[in-house]
């Protein structure tokens, strides 16, 4: 049902992430995200990593939040267990949208350059370096959605979820239709936000470890894509803000990444 135009000649290599280089990331995927009729089944999981559609197993004691919103806005917990895919096999009884939330515990990381002048990652705020030159300090805020229609596609635009970023499609899931203008609004608190860099890839695509689309949002908060290329994809964004106030003697930024993986 979704589809894209490859915007690229080269893939958008995964040049940064949360920490800036080499972080993992999670993604929220499932085994049908088009589900023909309510009462039927799919099975909801996660990806942690940088390849598509699964890499590393991620450990439960990481996610912070694992949920099912439904259409009318009920909020079912997901199970989550072990290191592992945290795989849950669901009955979407109503038809509409339902999304898929997850968020992990928010984690400081520190750059610092050792005595022989490498630049090193450390785990942790600045307070915590003993030893080093410190470059800088992020503190990583990871969320991920995954967007399930059930039934005919709604005639009606889908609400944001009221994660902390989070990117949401404009049009309604009957317009997601090949060769039309489809708009993604990225939200920052609830905000929009302006200026971010906006990246896509279909589960698929070659090399599995890149993006094969890029634009920006405008002063609204909005980017758009016409699609052409059919499949199951994650949209990606990531921003970055200086943190204010005492807290700057443990970290200098906030880090905020969202993917929404949508049909």
């Amino acid at each position: 049902m979704f589809k894209f135009r490859i915007m690229l000649a080269a893939a958008v290599l995964l040049a940064s992430t949360t920490i800036g280089g080499h972080a993992h990331e999670i993604k929220a995927l499932a085994s049908n995200l088009a589900v023909e009729k309510p009462g039927g089944k799919t099975t909801i999981y996660l990806s942690w990593g940088h390849r598509l559609p699964v890499d590393d197993l991620i450990d439960a004691d990481s996610i912070e939040r694992y949920d099912l919103l439904a259409p009318d806005g009920k909020t079912t917990a997901l199970k989550k267990a072990d290191v592992s895919l945290q795989t849950n096999v669901v009955e979407l009884k109503d038809a509409g949208v339902h999304q898929v939330l997850v968020g992990r515990k928010a984690g400081i990381y520190t750059f610092v350059f050792d005595d022989e002048g490498r630049r090193v990652l450390k785990r942790g705020p600045k307070t915590g370096i003993k030893e080093g030159k410190i470059d800088y300090a992020s503190r990583s805020v990871q969320t991920a959605k995954a967007l399930l229609v059930v039934g005919s596609a709604p005639k009606e635009p889908i609400k944001p979820a009221g994660i902390p970023i989070e990117i949401v499609p404009l049009e309604a899931p009957a317009g997601w239709v090949n060769n039309s203008t489809l708009r993604f609004q990225v939200l920052l608190d609830g905000k929009p936000l302006s200026g971010a860099d906006l990246t896509a890839r279909y589960i698929g695509f070659k090399p599995d470890n890149a993006w094969c689309y890029a634009t920006t949002t405008n002063r609204e908060g909005v980017a758009e894509v016409r699609p052409t290329q059919p499949g199951t994809w994650i949209l990606k964004v990531n921003t970055k803000r200086l943190a204010s106030g005492n807290i700057r003697k443990q970290y200098d930024f906030e880090s905020f990444t969202n993917r929404c993986t949508i049909k």
